[in-house]
């Protein structure tokens, strides 16, 4: 294990599994890699929730160390950890702190040095009765994430929500509406670190079967474009999980029946002005 990417070899357009036997092991869950903007470390889920822990890598010299649950977490819950773009922090969702360990709240560590700091509560707006998950964080402080309210009747519906940090402090939560929000789920959002788009994963009607990646622009007044499917290439008839995107934005990291895959990332799907049949086309044949 040495060198960047921990000496794998970069992958095509094809998903690969990343790390096998190291990161993704057989007989285990693994999901939500993200890596360090300097490529010096790199966080994971080991799933198996409520009881999900957050694994931690770090790069010394050329070397890595092997993966051991994160320090600061102790025995909490914890899942989906997202680097700040600047590094400095460390998003997550965890249940610390909570009787019923089924509810996840969003907290944050600030690298100290060589190591990270204790935890603090970030956002929390449940009080133990909601979920807040997957946050992605933009270069400005914004952070945008998955409200899950798992006892809404008859199902559980989940929402987009964005907290702006304003004056050092996040403000109030805001849900985004349409036409990112919908009656159906819209879940795990990717947001681009300067938010010119907002990745994020949906069930509704018009996909290719489960749930699929569906991508948003962000227009010059601070709205969104209406939601694009990002087509066969991406989407398959089952479960598509949003990825994470390496800090140089080469490589998406997703979760695949249980293991960590990358693959090259689709740039030209993330052209606002391009066609999807002429881009789905044109990365069917960069496939081949």
């Amino acid at each position: 294990m040495s060198g960047p990417y921990l000496g794998q070899d970069p992958p095509g357009p094809v998903p690969e599994v990343f790390a096998p036997g190291i990161i993704s092991v057989r007989g285990s869950r693994e999901r939500s890699l993200s890596l360090s903007p300097k490529g010096d470390e790199l966080f994971f889920t080991k799933s198996g929730w409520p009881h999900s822990k957050i694994m931690h890598m770090k790069r010394q010299g050329d070397k890595w160390s092997l993966p051991e649950p994160a320090s600061f977490l102790k025995d909490d819950g914890a899942t989906q950890a997202v680097f700040s773009p600047d590094g400095q922090y460390l998003y997550f969702s965890t249940s610390r702190g909570k009787s019923d360990i089924r509810c996840y709240s969003l907290w944050r560590s600030r690298k100290e040095g060589d190591s990270w700091s204790e935890p603090e509560s970030v956002i929390d707006m449940g009080g133990g009765l909601m979920m807040e998950f997957h946050p992605s964080v933009a270069r400005n402080g914004s952070v945008y994430f998955l409200y899950w309210d798992f006892l809404k009747e008859p199902k559980q519906v989940g929402d987009i929500y964005v907290a702006r940090l304003i004056d050092g402090k996040y403000a109030e939560p805001v849900i985004l509406g349409p036409p990112i929000s919908t009656e159906y789920n819209e879940v795990r959002p990717t947001v681009d670190p300067d938010e010119r788009y907002l990745l994020f994963e949906s069930n509704r009607p018009g996909g290719y079967g489960g749930t699929d990646i569906y991508i948003a622009f962000r227009n010059n007044d601070g709205t969104w474009s209406s939601p694009r499917n990002l087509g066969p290439t991406v989407n398959t008839p089952g479960i598509d999980d949003v990825p994470n995107i390496s800090p140089d934005g080469k490589y998406w990291f997703s979760s695949v029946n249980g293991d960590i895959y990358w693959r090259q990332a689709p740039t030209a799907l993330l052209d606002p002005n391009a066609s999807v049949r002429n881009l789905t086309a044109d990365q069917d044949r960069k496939g081949k």
